[in-house]
């Protein structure tokens, strides 16, 4: 029978293996995760460009060349924006649209990516490597411990194997051996906020051959959810990363990577909404009993030799794990301003294994420099979910009392076991000729299986898929600086479940199109891109007409749109980013007719945002900066049947800061005018969350 793994956590155990790593371990920032950033900025230094990227090839390319469209977040522009989850660095960018669901303090990232909102749960990566989530346990990043955030969007199962088509999201860790400076960080803010973290990093030894960096946070918050008693939902945070590259020889270097994270936060979010359906602060549940506790760590490597002048072996390796204990009290029926309540528990624990191996060769063949890339990557995630629930006290919507007595949950209502993994063998070619044209083809085969045990029920549902992907890309560098592109690629998404005929459902698939030119001036400081897509999503379930209660895969998705985008230093001092977008998304085929033509929920038609920040360079006033910033969403709708729309919001952001010599001082504003909205959805009934208030953050920074 099925057990959960509830706390406690060994927490100790970890800590003292993650800094015994730091000691023994070893790191490299190799192609293959992310080349070293070309520094662009002027005045304080600030860099917002990167020139190179290997997130849409899997190898060293100048983003310029890159025949998809691609946004490269940079720890310059993350740290001018005083970002603190994942979701506020994807807030400048085109295509993403982020806390759809809200403010949520439980640390899950709800965004889509090209109009489809899946992007959560397959496009979460790190270092190359996919963060495989499963059921309730989902794998988080601290921004803090990240160099930069690279969005690949559209497309991408060539080099990442199944994912949704929106995109795939590469978070690449900060890493010994890049000559970052140290440093000690102090943050204070709204909500209770209180932070301290250090960046300190070196060599060891006198021969050059060993670097080590640790990356280390302590965060103590209260979360915007006040219960109305003096309480509100905690925020807090441990955070440990290791690392040290070894040079172990002229072209071989080794890398191993830890990295530990301890959450405790309060999980209520859930506020009452008034039968007319108007939005209260009133929480529903507890704050004694709605906690939440993830714990998680990783140990890895990355290792590459190069074999001679022209070819490189790589391998980069983790073993992840995650607990998660979650607990909530649900709402249910209202009657006479009586809400009727449920208390449940939520126990996870995911294991991940990944391994991605590869060879590059660089050659001249047929009048073109070419870069090849073959590669075969594995993993496997295991899913131990095990829930149960109880009653919880009613509550009295216009008189809430907290701090109640919750009974014992004794209700088995899941308990579950998957195993996924997936094998893929890939092969890429870029093919660089003489009058600028650059060609990359690539192709992929991947093996999925999965199992997933549904101990109460005695069933078991399995998927076992055979899948080929690819992509075929040209961009043409009609100058140095100018190269439009087109670019036709494939993903798919395995699926659990079966039809009436008892037969497994197939894959997911999608197929897009993307045309778009890239523009980045002689000075190297700016890129300008613009770029069509035409995506199709088939295989998606809908209704069986003929048998009631199940599906068939014959429903489709399309979405069409545009996407514009600027960042870098337009001026000397003045940093920027825009974006804007324009999404066509609707159901294409369904068999359920009320919802054809409609547009899927939570997608605005169009989004916007700009970001500036200028720095005086000289003068008195040296070192002093100001940033201001707008973010726009479009309207969109809550439920399938296009009946109910979110309104449009416009929100503000703002910061001052002022570097003298090692110190950096900075004052920042979030939702600079305080503006109160929230996003509803229907889950089936309509549920609303409030989106982020006014948030000020006050840092000082030392370097050295």
């Amino acid at each position: 029978m099925h057990s959960p793994h509830p706390n406690p956590f060994r927490r100790t155990a970890v800590a003292l293996a993650l800094l015994t790593l730091s000691s023994g371990a070893v790191a490299q920032q190799t192609s293959t995760v992310m080349p070293a950033v070309t520094i662009v900025g002027e005045a304080d230094g600030a860099t917002y460009l990167a020139k190179r990227s290997a997130s849409a090839t899997k190898t060293d390319t100048p983003v310029l060349e890159a025949p998809q469209s691609l946004t490269v977040v940079t720890r310059d522009e993350m740290d001018a924006r005083a970002v603190t989850s994942v979701l506020d660095v994807l807030r400048y960018m085109p295509g993403a649209v982020t806390e759809t669901h809200g403010v949520d303090p439980r640390g899950y990232e709800y965004f889509n990516l090209r109009g489809f909102i899946n992007a959560q749960n397959t496009s979460n990566y790190l270092n190359g490597l996919r963060q495989v989530p499963g059921g309730f346990g989902m794998f988080r990043s601290e921004p803090y411990g990240l160099e930069r955030i690279e969005v690949l969007r559209g497309t991408g199962s060539v080099l990442f194997g199944q994912g949704d088509p929106g995109g795939t999201i590469n978070r690449v860790s900060k890493l010994p051996g890049t000559g970052a400076a140290n440093e000690v960080r102090v943050d204070a803010g709204s909500f209770s906020r209180r932070q301290l973290a250090a960046d300190i990093g070196g060599a060891i030894g006198g021969s050059g051959a060993l670097h080590y960096r640790v990356v280390g946070l302590r965060l103590d918050s209260d979360t915007q959810f006040d219960y109305g008693n003096g309480q509100s939902g905690r925020n807090e945070r441990q955070y440990l990363a290791p690392s040290l590259l070894w040079s172990i020889a002229p072209g071989t270097t080794l890398t191993l990577l830890g990295e530990y994270t301890n959450d405790r936060s309060g999980s209520g979010r859930w506020t009452a909404v008034r039968p007319d359906g108007s939005l209260t602060h009133t929480m529903i549940g507890d704050p004694r009993f709605d906690q939440q506790e993830n714990e998680q760590w990783s140990l890895g490597y990355q290792i590459e030799h190069q074999l001679n002048a022209g070819w490189t072996i790589r391998q980069n390796l983790r073993q992840a794990r995650l607990r998660s204990v979650y607990n909530a009290i649900n709402p249910g029926a209202v009657g006479n301003n009586i809400m009727q309540r449920t208390a449940a528990q939520y126990f996870s624990r995911v294991d991940n294994t990944l391994v991605d191996n590869q060879l590059q060769g660089k050659f001249n063949w047929a009048g073109a420099q070419h870069t090849v890339l073959a590669g075969l990557d594995w993993m496997r995630m295991e899913d131990s979910e095990y829930r149960v629930r109880g009653a919880a006290p009613a509550q009295n919507l216009l008189a809430p009392s907290y701090n109640v007595t919750i009974g014992p949950r004794t209700q088995v209502f899941g308990s579950l076991r998957d195993k996924l993994t997936q094998t893929g063998l890939y092969a890429q070619d870029q093919a660089r000729f003489a009058n600028g044209m650059i060609l990359t083809v690539g192709g992929r085969y991947d093996k999925v299986e999965d199992t997933l045990q549904n101990f109460l029920t005695k069933a078991t549902s399995r998927s076992d898929d055979s899948v080929l992907s690819g992509r075929v890309g040209l961009s043409y560098l009609v100058t140095p600086e100018l190269a439009p592109y087109v670019c036709v690629g494939t993903s798919f998404l395995p699926q659990i479940g079966q039809d009436f005929s008892g037969k497994a459902f197939e894959p997911m698939k999608a197929r897009q199109t993307e045309v778009g030119v890239k523009y980045q001036p002689a000075n190297g400081k700016t890129l300008f891109t613009a770029a069509l897509f035409d995506l199709s999503k088939t295989n998606v379930a809908t209704n069986d007409p003929l048998h009631v209660n199940f599906s068939v895969l014959t429903g489709a998705q399309r979405a069409r749109g545009v996407e514009l985008e600027a960042r870098g230093e337009v001026l000397r001092g003045l940093n920027i980013t825009a974006a804007y977008s324009y999404n066509d998304v609707e159901v294409s085929r369904s068999n359920n007719a009320a919802i054809l033509g409609k547009m899927p929920i939570l997608v605005p038609t169009s989004s916007a945002s700009v970001w500036g920040d200028y720095v005086i360079g000289g003068g008195a006033l040296n070192g002093l900066g100001m940033g201001l910033g707008a973010r726009y969403v479009g309207k969109h709708y809550w439920d399938q049947l296009n009946s109910g729309l979110n309104k449009e919001q416009t929100v503000f952001d703002a910061v001052a800061h002022y570097t003298d010599g090692r110190w950096r001082y900075a004052l920042n504003v979030s939702n600079l005018t305080g503006k109160e909205y929230a996003t509803c959805l229907a889950e089936p009934a309509k549920t609303c969350f409030w989106a982020p208030e006014r948030t000020v953050q006050l840092s000082a920074r030392y370097r050295w």
